[in-house]
């Protein structure tokens, strides 16, 4: 018969130190009623009583801290919560997602076809247009800037901004709808993803 053996100790930094990165930021799930009203307001720039994809990521990265969203993890959030289709997020709407938004991972990567520029300054360099076959889509125009070029090719999709995706959002449907929506978005670098012409 042998003898008995020594328990490991256990090494009591580690949970706590874990337990520490957990919770930096605010947590969403741990907000009252309230507290998600006042963030909801605060982050409804437009005033119009509801969130869209851009302001619904502001909010978001704003509370969680150090947390960023891809654009996927965005969409598929949009099209889960957003209950009657109308491609913004009401406030019982945005309550439910932000219980979930909150225990997602690290955003995938994005495509291979899909490729991701930052303006620095106002003008984008770059003119858009709708696309000739698929209207709800918004693509390249023409490129203006001579260091753009090569960089972005005409007719390629713009995909998403500040990772938001533009297409199928109901308020940007024209390229005219898009460069008003760009233009509340004054904070730069504007992080622009643009789809390859396929």
């Amino acid at each position: 018969g042998g003898g008995g053996t020594t328990p490991h100790p256990h090494d009591s930094s580690a949970p706590s130190l874990f337990h520490t990165f957990a919770t930096m930021g605010t947590a969403l799930s741990s907000l009252t009623d309230e507290q998600l009203e006042a963030k909801f307001t605060d982050g409804d720039k437009d005033g119009s009583g509801a969130l869209d994809a851009f302001e619904l990521k502001g909010i978001l990265e704003a509370t969680l801290e150090g947390r960023t969203f891809g654009t996927e993890q965005i969409v598929d959030l949009m099209k889960k919560y957003d209950v009657n289709g109308d491609g913004v997020l009401g406030l019982e709407e945005f309550k439910n997602l932000a219980k979930e938004a909150e225990t997602l991972g690290s955003p995938a990567a994005l495509p291979e076809d899909i490729y991701e520029l930052s303006f620095a300054s106002e003008k984008l360099g770059f003119s858009v247009k709708n696309d000739i076959n698929d209207a709800t889509l918004v693509v390249v125009s023409k490129v203006k800037d001579a260091e753009l070029v090569g960089q972005i090719s005409p007719d390629d999709e713009i995909y998403a901004i500040n990772g938001v995706p533009i297409a199928h959002q109901n308020s940007i449907n024209t390229h005219e709808a898009l460069a008003a929506k760009v233009k509340t978005l004054t904070a730069r670098p504007l992080h622009v993803a643009f789809k390859k012409k396929a």
